[in-house]
């Protein structure tokens, strides 16, 4: 298994409160965080960084989750990074769209820190 310290989680969530305890989750775990605050500074981001995976809210501004993640996977260079969905949107339908679009895993919130961790 690769170096956590080395690893580059992007986290995207509009939400100050879900980017600051999901940062302090993962950074005490040992990951580098970099943040976006919706879907379109996610993709330019992921661009330019390369994280090793993306956590990736559905609802959100300017660009939601399902599209984010339909974005990166049609770029070459993001295409391999992992999304995990992180949303309240519980319902099938929601989840399977997530998958559909390229989505690795889904955590419901409110999220709990071991699962987070894991």
């Amino acid at each position: 298994m690769a170096d956590k310290t080395k690893m580059t989680i992007l986290v995207v969530d509009d939400a100050l409160e879900n980017v600051t305890l999901l940062s302090r989750i993962l950074k005490m775990s040992g990951y580098n965080i970099q943040v976006a605050n919706n879907g379109a500074q996610a993709v330019d981001t992921a661009k330019t960084l390369l994280p090793d995976l993306v956590i990736l809210d559905i609802n959100m501004p300017v660009m939601d989750g399902i599209e984010t993640c339909a974005r990166l996977k049609e770029d070459e260079r993001t295409r391999e990074i992992p999304v995990i969905f992180i949303s309240a949107l519980d319902s099938i339908e929601d989840k399977v769209r997530a998958f559909r679009a390229g989505g690795v895993d889904y955590i419901l919130k409110p999220f709990e820190y071991e699962e987070v961790q894991a």
